[in-house]
């Protein structure tokens, strides 16, 4: 499925849901936190089709649901959002009942932000918020500090060429302020801009071998800094 504005596909030609249990669940570490019943915060910049958080959500119940997992979703297009969540749009035919259920689970709770809660089977609890609209703006990014620290990033927007805002040091730099030291960033792009941006904006980069046909991923680490607890 191709985004009609930015004439892009959402997901690679490996799969969007092979793409999103590759990269940002294995190749993060983050199943090895639910396995140890740790609590865990992830940023998923740029719902799209839903697979990057619902992959995480799998992988959280498979772990037994031992402790609370919080999810926040920043996504601009607003109609894509609604047709996710109704449950009925075309690439969800055949999908778990239990990713249908999480989404028509979101209630709004204000403007542009909703927000669903789903208990797991071992006494943990899915904590899921969906942020609508530019996630630079001021009203988004006192969500996310609000809410933060965050453990995990799914940085998975358009690319850079289409969508060159979601991947400057600007955007970075915000990320760096909501998540913990040592958070973990993952994303597709290996690009040489983006690159210099996460490494100028505080983080320590690296390129991670892929399961796919594309080469190398990016995992990217935020960096201690002035005012972070001890």
């Amino acid at each position: 499925m191709a985004h009609p504005e930015h004439s892009e596909w959402y997901h690679s030609m490996a799969g969007a849901l092979t793409e999103a249990r590759h990269l940002y669940v294995v190749a993060s570490g983050i199943r090895s936190e639910f396995e140890r019943g740790s609590g865990v915060r992830v940023v998923d910049v740029g719902l799209g089709l839903g697979y990057n958080a619902l992959a995480t959500v799998d992988a959280w119940l498979q772990s037994g649901a031992k402790a609370h997992l919080q999810v926040l979703s920043l996504e601009n297009d607003e109609a894509l959002f609604h047709a996710l969540r109704s449950g009925n749009a075309p690439w969800q035919i055949g999908w778990n009942p239990f990713w249908i259920e999480a989404l028509k689970g979101l209630r709004c709770e204000s403007d542009g932000l909703w927000r669903g809660v789903i208990r797991g089977p071992g006494g943990g609890a899915l904590d899921w918020h969906v942020i609508l609209g530019d996630a630079r703006s001021d009203a988004s990014i006192s969500l996310l500090q609000k809410s933060g620290p965050y453990d995990y990033v799914w940085q998975d927007p358009f690319s850079p060429k289409k969508n060159p805002n979601m991947w400057a040091a600007e955007w970075f730099s915000v990320l760096g302020l909501v998540v913990a030291c040592n958070g973990c960033l993952m994303t597709y792009s290996v690009a040489r801009k983006v690159r210099d941006a996460l490494e100028s904006s505080g983080w320590q980069v690296e390129k991670i071998p892929t399961t796919s046909h594309k080469k190398n991923w990016l995992r990217a680490f935020r960096l201690a800094r002035a005012g972070d607890p001890t």
